[in-house]
């Protein structure tokens, strides 16, 4: 493992560079990005979001497509019924409140905002799946950003989500994201119930916003979620594997303050 020392030497070439022109700006911040995600103790440890996503959103996410890559019979019949369910929704799609809170990692160079994953995590399943929020409990701490835990008390279900791979890119007006999960789902019989049911997945999302000074009220989102199932593809690397449900959606964030 790196010191520190030996990390501020990889770092340094970096800081050094001029930084006059707004593109070569930019591109000299994601390269710092780029360097100190792989250095130890300097990298951030979760999404860092641009500063103009922080506050609290209602989202409006609308399914525009759905595919079976591998055919309709290798998708879970749960997953196939709930992304349909969403794509028959049409346009006015389904709302759910989301929010970015500041974060005090080392490892935030300019942006210092996150996504409140429990807070999120509990909204956006309880508008999907038409849950009724006082049954759902997320845990979740930034100190351990990789790992949220949902609980449904009603059925005494547990879900544990694991990013096991992030990556974020872009800024002024154009910002994307990108990760990989392992979700392991105990079922109504929970985690001592039996062997729980382990998916994965890959979700990626490309956000526009106006860059004119103030804060947006505004921003709009495209989200690719990739579902990929062991049982059909194997435990390879995901990077080679088909998924067996891809969905297409489009997202309105609405700033509510």
């Amino acid at each position: 493992m790196l010191g520190r020392r030996a990390a501020a030497a990889l770092l340094a070439p970096l800081l050094t560079l001029p930084l006059k022109p707004n593109a070569a700006h930019a591109d000299v911040k994601e390269e710092i990005r780029k360097a100190a995600s792989v250095v130890p103790g300097y990298g951030p440890s979760d999404l860092l979001f641009p500063n103009a996503f922080q506050g609290r959103w209602k989202v409006t996410r609308s399914v525009v497509d759905v595919q079976y890559p591998l055919g309709k019979d290798k998708a879970p019949r749960e997953e196939v019924a709930l992304a349909e369910r969403q794509l028959e929704a049409g346009a006015a799609g389904v709302s759910f409140d989301a929010r970015y809170v500041e974060t005090d990692d080392p490892g935030a160079f300019g942006d210092k905002v996150i996504p409140d994953r429990a807070f999120n995590a509990e909204r956006r399943a309880s508008a999907l799946q038409g849950l009724p929020l006082d049954d759902l409990e997320a845990r979740w701490s930034s100190s351990n950003p990789n790992v949220v835990t949902m609980r449904n008390r009603r059925i005494g279900s547990v879900v544990e989500t694991k990013v096991t791979k992030r990556s974020v890119e872009g800024e002024n007006g154009a910002f994307g994201t990108s990760e990989y999960a392992r979700v392991a789902d105990a079922g109504s019989e929970g985690v001592l119930g039996g062997v729980p049911r382990i998916l994965a997945t890959r979700e990626r999302v490309r956000y526009r916003y106006p860059v004119d000074g103030g804060r947006p009220t505004r921003i709009e989102g495209l989200e690719i979620t990739d579902l990929f199932d062991p049982t059909q593809t194997g435990f390879a690397d995901l990077a080679g594997a088909s998924p067996v449900l891809k969905v297409k959606a489009r997202l309105t964030l609405e700033r509510i303050r």
